[in-house]
């Protein structure tokens, strides 16, 4: 084996770009969809992130993917589609899907989550700032609204965002939804538009950018860590 081949092997050994985490969000909308979805939509500018990164130097050990659903309002057809039609090719390679949807409505933080993933979320509630309160991170506010000594983690189920088809056709995938969730009054009506956002649901668009670094941040371990960081043992609490 000359050099050259082993230097490309070693290589290999250190990356899986077949392998995916894909991080999603429905463009679709009832009317103008300021919360539901553009919200999460503004997130997946991520994307810029990701490239400032690469500019820099940094190589991804394994592929992320941004998907960008339509007809989530209808059936969570484009989603439900595109995993019927590559569940073999998804089940293969996919390590995780994150997917936000409306993550901006105005009320606290929230994360609902397959119980393996639940030390990474924290770990990066952790590392970001409170939006409305410069002096904590996510994780104290988070704590603080819970009013209890630890975060309590959603689980999900049933059909309510693009998330269902990886959960219900690819098990056990590891799958997440990020939200700081209220139940806003403008809830798929004709008043969920820029205005109720730029008044009363994220008047400095500071939210978003909170809920696309925690997006990022969950994406950066499992895309760069040498060992998945997942945690069976709260799967079997959870159980």
């Amino acid at each position: 084996m000359t050099e050259k081949s082993a230097r490309k092997c070693l290589c290999h050994s250190r990356e899986d770009v077949s392998r995916f985490v894909i991080l999603g969000n429905h463009r679709d909308a009832w009317t103008f969809g300021a919360v539901d979805p553009n919200s999460g939509t503004a997130t997946l500018l991520i994307a810029q992130r990701l490239e400032k990164l690469q500019k820099i130097g940094w190589k991804p050990r394994r592929t992320i993917v941004l998907c960008n659903w339509d007809a989530e309002e209808y059936g969570l057809i484009g989603s439900a589609e595109w995993v019927e039609e590559n569940r073999e090719m998804l089940a293969a390679r996919v390590v995780a899907y994150l997917n936000v949807d409306c993550p901006v409505q105005g009320g606290p933080f929230r994360a609902s989550a397959t119980p393996q993933l639940d030390d990474i979320i924290i770990e990066a509630a952790r590392q970001v700032q409170d939006p409305d309160n410069s002096s904590q991170t996510i994780y104290q506010s988070w704590l603080a609204s819970d009013n209890d000594t630890i975060v309590k983690l959603g689980r999900l189920g049933g059909a309510g965002s693009d998330y269902a088809a990886f959960v219900q056709h690819l098990a056990p995938k590891k799958h997440v939804e990020f939200i700081f969730r209220a139940c806003y009054p403008v809830y798929h009506s004709m008043y969920d538009d820029f205005v109720w956002m730029k008044k009363f649901g994220d008047p400095m668009f500071h939210r978003d950018t909170a809920v696309a670094s925690i997006w990022g941040l969950v994406a950066l371990r499992l895309v760069d860590d040498e060992v998945f960081p997942f945690n069976y043992l709260s799967y079997a609490i959870e159980l």
